[in-house]
């Protein structure tokens, strides 16, 4: 994340629902790489979880883009919203998605997740694993 964006916004972590199950959490803040692994033809729901620290921020999008040989396959932007800082993580929960199954579709996708933030932005890479339904 860019200098700017840091002192007024904490990625902390990001948590999935499986099919209706338990949340499994993937930290981002102080990552060195981030994965995601979902299973063939899985519904899943996504929550951010983040902390906004010195001063409010307001118009907080966040845009994924999920590729597969270099040509998007999947993209998304949902609004955030306006926050007020805090100490207390806030957080997020995403419309549900799901994945494509199939052995074809089965492997890592480069993605990046982009943080719209008081008109800056910054970039996050990321993969993606669909793997074999249990």
């Amino acid at each position: 994340m860019s200098e700017d964006i840091r002192e007024i916004l904490e990625i902390v972590k990001f948590g999935i629902e499986i099919n209706g199950g338990e949340e499994i959490f993937v930290d981002v803040l102080g990552a060195d790489k981030i994965e995601f692994k979902i299973p063939e033809s899985s519904k899943y729901v996504t929550t951010l979880y983040f902390r906004v620290k010195d001063k409010p921020i307001k118009g907080f999008k966040y845009k994924q883009v999920v590729k597969k040989h270099g040509l998007t396959v999947k993209s998304r932007e949902i609004d955030i919203g306006d926050y007020e800082p805090s100490d207390e993580l806030y957080s997020k929960r995403f419309p549900e998605d799901e994945t494509p199954g199939g052995f074809l579709v089965r492997g890592v996708y480069p993605a990046t997740s982009t943080y719209y933030v008081n008109g800056e932005e910054v970039s996050v890479d990321w993969t993606l694993e669909i793997v074999k339904k249990k």
